[in-house]
């Protein structure tokens, strides 16, 4: 049985947290209009915050709906900067006290773990097991049910004042309403909401509670020995494929009973020397690491719009170098070196503005970064290398002679570490294979 606390109301609603809330808040938006206006009086709003949480009076306000397409379409909510200010109160006092009770092998919004540590785990089962499970929650957010959460959640915080807190924040929002008659009588409708808005922060928090009873079914009554979740996506290891798949009946049902259900187009079980794609990354049997191809296609195609921005003087070149800094910190975390030497190596940007010349060459911050060790025979790794950097490296035009701040490939010493290129003289004639040579020499030939 879950713990329960209690004695976290006066904690959530002191000044020390609620200033400590809003700092987090405002953290990479201080620019923003929102977050600007709220910092020119921060204390004085979060001192009318306190009394509106202590008083009873507070509720949350309307949210501000936008959709973003990249990778797949999704609605975002974005709350008002007040009500994330209250956001960030609650978890900061809840998530110490929650996050120490979940498995281990779960390692979304959680400090110290996070996308690679959850890879690095999937690899360490891949290697150890020979069949796998993959399975991802169809549409997660929006059909969490509030009344099973809330229900969780009571079970987890005693006090009232928290509860009601709590309950707010989920009345604020709804992907979907169903109407239910629970009894015969037809006048006693009961109505149930569905849907957790992506953008809060108490929504990834809330989320990941969810799936514990999961968590816990899986590890302790199925007795599985390799498991990884990360948020809605989660992965079973084993030694035998049929029972391998009987686990997965298994969770089916569990996952009925918490009113959500497995996506069937992401159901899939395998053995593991094919590969296993997890967290963007597809880890295999043998160690190797490669990224998923979707996401490599995905960023080739900003990283090229986000160039033509630049020269086009609609984006900075510092920000153009710290996304591509990010992206390539994070490819090295698989075997990835030639790759990103294939798409990034061929990049330099010449900038001249108001008299000052900039340069920018993105090959460098493949050179500038460590590998990570290699986990492969040498040849292996390269052979693996090679095979991805061909499905997905494009050869851009040479421009000698283009202007400045054009996208051009360096020549001479300007490439970092490249060798000179040597002709191979080609041969006058092609040079037949031995069989074939004999074939004619003794007289046959295709046409007889």
């Amino acid at each position: 049985m879950a713990r329960s606390f209690g004695g976290l109301w006066e904690r959530i609603t002191s000044l020390e947290n609620l200033f400590a809330a809003a700092e987090e808040a405002m953290q990479g938006k201080r620019r923003t209009g929102a977050a600007a206006r709220y910092f020119a009086r921060w204390e004085e709003e979060c001192v009318r915050l306190r009394v509106a949480l202590r008083d009873g009076s507070w509720r949350h306000g309307p949210y501000t709906y936008f959709t973003i397409s990249d990778p797949k379409e999704r609605v975002v909510a974005a709350a008002t900067f007040r009500d994330r200010v209250a956001h960030h109160a609650l978890v900061r006092v809840l998530e110490p006290l929650l996050d120490p009770t979940l498995v281990e092998d779960t390692f979304a919004c959680r400090k110290g773990k996070g996308t690679h540590a959850a890879m690095a785990r999937a690899r360490e089962f891949a290697r150890r097991y020979p069949y796998f499970l993959k399975c991802d929650i169809r549409k997660y957010f929006p059909s969490i049910p509030h009344a099973v959460l809330a229900a969780q959640l009571a079970g987890r915080v005693r006090e009232a004042t928290v509860r009601g807190m709590i309950g707010e924040i989920l009345a604020s929002h709804a992907d979907s309403e169903e109407q239910v008659w629970p009894g015969d009588d037809l006048l006693a409708v009961e109505v149930r909401r569905r849907g957790l808005p992506i953008g809060n922060l108490t929504s990834q928090f809330f989320a990941n509670l969810y799936l514990d009873p999961l968590d816990r079914f899986i590890k302790q009554e199925l007795l599985v020995p390799g498991y990884v979740r990360y948020v809605d996506d989660f992965i079973l290891f084993g030694e035998d494929r049929a029972q391998v798949r009987q686990w997965g009946a298994q969770v089916k049902a569990f996952v009925r009973g918490l009113e959500l259900s497995i996506h069937p187009d992401k159901y899939r079980c395998g053995p593991t020397a094919g590969g296993v794609d997890f967290c963007g990354f597809v880890v295999f049997a043998d160690g190797r690491i490669r990224l998923r191809g979707a996401n490599v296609r995905r960023f080739t195609r900003r990283f090229r719009a986000q160039v033509w921005a630049v020269r086009r003087g609609r984006m900075e070149l510092g920000e153009l170098e710290e996304r591509t800094r990010c992206w390539a910190a994070h490819a090295s975390h698989a075997q990835s070196w030639r790759l990103r030497r294939s798409i990034l190596g061929r990049v330099q940007i010449h900038l001249g503005r108001t008299g000052q010349d900039q340069s920018w060459a993105a090959g460098r911050l493949v050179e500038q970064q460590r590998e990570q060790p290699a986990v492969l025979e040498p040849e292996q790794q390269r052979r693996d290398e090679r095979e991805q950097q061909h499905r997905f490296s494009r050869r851009q035009p040479l421009d000698r002679g283009a202007p400045r701040g054009s996208l051009r490939q360096p020549d001479g010493p300007e490439r970092d570490g490249a060798r000179p290129r040597r002709a191979v003289p080609r041969p006058e004639a092609p040079v037949r294979p031995a069989c074939a040579a004999s074939a004619l020499a003794s007289g046959g030939g295709a046409g007889e």
